[in-house]
């Protein structure tokens, strides 16, 4: 990289970082003589109080601009309101001068009450404001900041629509919904539907009675005891759900997805690790380029993937599908209706029993299939370019090679083979439950 062009992009970067503290009061660029000239000075803060009585409202609006919010419920049928304001400037009086015209609005209109400030009739601002406020429980609040964390506890119901800000969210009794970017996100004890949207940040959600949707970007998501169902939409995002009663589905990319203690899943990723062990359900996984290692699944199992390594035990479901490339398939502790695709990879499989049919279909790679005591099913299995181990007792009815080995045993008067081994160019190995080859 060239020098000026070097030099560009310290400049950008710099005006960029410039805008930034401007539009977030950081840095206050009028100069007029005062120090403040580049958010330089001193920081004063100012606050009043006022109580409010009833009769109140069932629903409270917040607004507010740099600066946050703390609104929490309480037994009482009043609302106390603090309203702190921080102001920098070059003394105490210029500063106090600001605090004086700076102010809180209340509008009362029918069933709800909104609370803003004047913060607009400022041309020079340079100052934050800070509404902490208690309210009867039985409230919905909403409230809209920017640039500050926002607070909302033991309320009836919190819509929050935050512009980078933390937000916190707990003890809701209804639904809650929650927006912000570049700051984390906390909800926990919703009792209701729950909704948070985020990015560029880290989202924990736990305890929520009703359905739940994430929506995140470049920030991890963690979700914990959810009664209701699940769905993440994330990009670039790890995500970890654990104990959700009803069916979850996952969409990210490039990070891990990790499921435990679930209803039916459903995973579209790509360039992911996906690891699920107890789904009560369907698992159904589509990835690319990592592995997939699933364990303890109620249902079928049903895996789209290229060039990834597939990995499954106990599985109780009725079906298993699984397609993918250029990595390995182990599957064990199953009795279910098989059907595997695979190229450039090995295959090795452990059913339970042989009570539903099997057909696996590899090229350019090895199948072994470990033989359950006792069990008996039509098999055939066909190996072009390579060889049909056969290490059980019984010998196989049918037993040839002429550049394709063949080998099939059990035969079923009136059907067919219920299973079916194929691959090109490598071996084929059915031996005894319980041995090594």
């Amino acid at each position: 990289m060239r020098f000026r062009e070097i030099l560009l992009l310290v400049v950008l970067v710099a005006a960029g970082f410039v805008l930034y503290q401007v539009e977030t009061g950081g840095w206050d660029l009028t100069f007029d003589g005062d120090i403040t000239f580049f958010g330089l000075g001193r920081e004063y803060a100012f606050e009043e109080t006022q109580t409010f009585e009833g009769p109140l409202p069932a629903a409270l609006d917040v607004a507010n601009s740099h600066g946050w919010v703390e609104i929490r419920g309480t037994d009482q049928e009043t609302i106390h309101l603090t309203f702190k304001k921080r102001v920098r400037r070059r003394n105490e009086g210029d500063a106090r001068d600001v605090a004086g015209r700076l102010h809180y609005a209340l509008a009362r209109t029918g069933d709800a009450w909104s609370l803003s400030t004047n913060r607009g009739d400022f041309k020079k601002k340079n100052f934050e404001t800070g509404f902490i406020l208690t309210v009867p429980h039985r409230m919905t609040v909403t409230v809209g900041n920017s640039y500050g964390p926002v607070v909302v506890e033991d309320v009836a119901g919190a819509a929050v629509k935050n512009r980078h800000g933390r937000v916190t969210a707990e003890a809701v009794g209804g639904p809650c919904t929650i927006e912000t970017s570049y700051e984390d996100v906390g909800v926990s004890e919703i009792a209701g539907d729950c909704r948070v949207f985020d990015t560029h940040a880290e989202v924990r959600v736990t305890s929520i009675t009703g359905d739940l949707k994430v929506e995140n970007r470049y920030g991890d998501v963690r979700i914990e005891d959810v009664s209701g169902r699940a769905e993440v939409l994330a990009r670039h995002a790890p995500v970890t759900v654990r104990r959700v009663q009803g069916p979850v589905s996952v969409e990210t990319s490039y990070e891990r997805v990790w499921l435990t203690d679930v209803g039916p899943a459903l995973v579209r990723t790509h360039h992911s690790p996906v690891e699920a062990d107890g789904v009560r359900g369907t698992l159904d996984v589509h990835t690319s380029y990592e592995p997939v290692k699933a364990a303890n699944i109620a249902g079928d199992l049903l895996v789209t993937a290229e060039n990834s390594q597939v990995k499954a035990r106990v599985v109780g479901g009725r079906e298993i599908s699984v397609t993918t490339s250029y990595e390995n398939v182990e599957i064990s502790g199953f009795s279910a209706r098989l059907a595997l695709t695979l190229r450039n990879g090995n295959v090795v499989l452990r059913p339970s029993d042989l009570a539903f049919p099997m057909d696996v279909r590899d090229r350019y790679g090895s199948i072994v299939l470990y033989w359950p005591e006792g069990a008996r099913a039509a098999v055939q299995a066909r190996s072009r370019g390579g060889q049909v181990d056969w290490q059980l007792a019984q010998r196989p009815s049918v037993e040839k090679s002429n550049g394709e080995s063949v080998v099939e045993a059990f035969p079923e008067s009136g059907s067919g083979p219920r299973i079916v081994l194929v691959t090109s160019y490598d071996d084929i190995r059915v031996v005894p439950a319980g041995e090594s080859f």
